[in-house]
């Protein structure tokens, strides 16, 4: 590590790698897996997190949620033959637009399908160029405009895969209810896509990659696994299901760089203190809101030095956080500081500590450009 680093984020490859394979003992041999690295691989980096799962050859496809994020990927990584999926919606000047910046890459992209009015310009986009632009149609159990309904996919089947410019190698749900804590909703919906999926011609079904499972779903529903499941939470190590089984992939750290008894009643950021009697022992890390704007603004912040959990002394600012470190006795400059991806400071430990909903966990992870990212 460099010692001269005031706050990084270490990203461990072996958490990574252990999530990955612990997903795989669960959908078994023939479904693949597709990496979900969207939002910057959820905080956790998009190109190191890309680099990571090609280096390992631990993803069958990576999925992203902007076009600008397969942009980049494109650009910054070496082609390892795996597809790109766009979860995203990209409108047809966008998708021509990208292909003609990567065309050497352009047969790893694959779009997704939203409406009909998305398909049929795809579709002549495709035929225009003279290709057959790759997706995947989302289909959703909602009129709801996140796919095309499966009353309109039934009806429409045959046309919908006599679309010269398109080559429509997959089909896919999200189920909200997937979040619900009435796993009853969620099965039911399970039920209603899989009717769907059996209805599928067989000529029509063998060209397609299915796949509805999410990390939420992985470990309650694994016969619903069908060609692939999409991976995101899951992954990194946060919470979904997984009875503590996953391995938090990223730690936030912070070097502290003072150590002081002041007055009790001595502001240290912001805001004024109340009037307070005594002597606390504060401690100080060049991190702050900037740098993890979900983290270091919940109500109730802890940290981890030397194995023992204190509080934050004070409100953050945008580079400065305060520990307060009273009645310590081995607190000193130089040590390090673990603000997330240990016992006791593990997202789930934050999740519950504020309230906050465990599907938001990963909002924890969402880290600024400017905070070093350390691959291990």
């Amino acid at each position: 590590m460099d010692e001269n680093k005031n706050a990084w984020v270490e990203i461990s490859s072996e958490a990574l790698s252990h999530n990955i394979e612990l997903i795989r003992t669960r959908i078994g041999s023939h479904t693949k897996l597709c990496a979900v690295i969207k939002g910057n691989a959820y905080g956790h980096g998009l190109i190191g997190v890309k680099k990571i799962l090609s280096e390992n050859d631990l993803s069958d496809m990576c999925a992203v949620g902007k076009i600008s994020e397969m942009l980049r990927v494109f650009r910054k990584t070496e082609d390892d033959g795996k597809d790109v999926l766009l979860l995203g919606m990209a409108e047809a000047c966008e998708v021509e637009a990208m292909l003609g910046k990567v065309p050497d890459r352009s047969r790893r992209a694959v779009f997704s399908v939203y409406n009909i009015r998305h398909f049929n310009e795809l579709n002549e986009l495709g035929i225009r160029l003279n290709i057959r632009i790759r997706v995947h149609i989302r289909v959703d159990i909602w009129d709801s405009g996140m796919g095309l309904g499966y009353g309109y996919f039934r009806e429409h089947e045959d046309e919908l895969f006599a679309a010269e410019g398109l080559d429509i190698c997959g089909l896919y749900g999200h189920l909200y209810s997937a979040y619900y804590e009435d796993r009853g909703v969620t099965r039911r919906e399970l039920e209603a896509f899989d009717e769907l999926v059996k209805s599928i011609r067989p000529e029509h079904r063998k060209r397609l990659i299915v796949h509805v499972m999410n990390s939420s779903l992985i470990f309650s529903f694994p016969e619903y696994t069908y060609d692939m499941v999409r991976a995101g939470t899951a992954i990194y190590g946060l919470p979904c299901g997984d009875e503590g089984l996953l391995k938090p992939v990223m730690k936030v750290c912070a070097r502290i760089f003072d150590v002081r008894k002041i007055d009790a009643a001595t502001p240290l950021t912001y805001q004024p203190v109340d009037k307070r009697l005594g002597k606390r022992k504060i401690a100080r890390a060049m991190i702050g809101y900037c740098d993890c704007p979900i983290l270091l603004t919940r109500g109730d912040v802890r940290i981890m030095i030397h194995g023992r959990i204190y509080p934050q002394a004070d409100e953050c600012c945008m580079d400065n956080l305060c520990i307060d470190v009273t009645g310590s006795d081995d607190v000193t400059e130089g040590d390090i500081a673990v603000l997330l991806g240990e016992s006791g400071v593990r997202a789930e430990d934050v999740v519950i500590n504020n309230h906050m909903a465990m599907l938001h966990a990963d909002w924890l992870c969402y880290t600024a450009e400017r905070l070093d990212k350390v691959y291990k």
